[in-house]
């Protein structure tokens, strides 16, 4: 299935597909747990295994039960969906990744105030939120190329202010 319409990299609401990805990547309530943890939980997997690039953690079948079928699809497509996550991890801009996955995946920076994680990386706060913000938008336009998968999408366009349900034409850069 493709996605019905092109979205033009203009159409996108920059603030608000920053706080969608930001909204997704939080970690919230009383145990600080955040979508995608949940994410990477219902894998079965930890965030440390996002650290190395081998992926060999394959589901094992269980009985044949159909409840333990329907687990173990919706293990696998959840481990379909993680994989695309961290291919878009280890395909980050340098100068993004070391921000976004330090921050919200390997919890490098966990329970620091952003003026000290910007001068850890040596930053002035201005620069490291543009930083963030940028590789919040390239996190969420490669996301975006991804079909079939839990999250639609990440973008926002301007007209609508609604999460985008089509692909950026990024070849004519339009």
């Amino acid at each position: 299935m493709t996605k019905s319409k092109q979205l033009r990299l203009d159409d996108i609401d920059e603030d608000a597909t920053i706080a969608n990805v930001r909204s997704f990547f939080k970690k919230r309530g009383k145990h600080q747990i955040s979508r995608f943890d949940k994410l990477v939980m219902r894998c079965g997997s930890s965030t440390d295994d996002l650290k190395s690039s081998v992926w060999s953690d394959m589901p094992k079948a269980g009985n044949s039960d159909n409840s333990a079928e329907i687990k173990l699809i919706y293990k696998i497509d959840s481990k379909s969906e993680l994989n695309v996550f961290i291919s878009i991890f280890q395909h980050m801009d340098k100068i993004y990744k070391r921000i976004f996955i330090g921050y919200y995946i390997s919890n490098e920076f966990h329970d620091m105030m952003w003026s000290d994680i910007c001068s850890i990386l040596g930053y002035e706060r201005t620069r490291a939120n543009e930083l963030m913000n940028r590789a919040m938008l390239q996190f969420a336009i490669r996301y975006d190329f991804h079909e079939e998968l839990s999250i639609k999408s990440f973008l926002v366009t301007n007209e609508a202010k609604v999460p985008a349900t089509h692909s950026l034409n990024t070849l004519g850069m339009v």
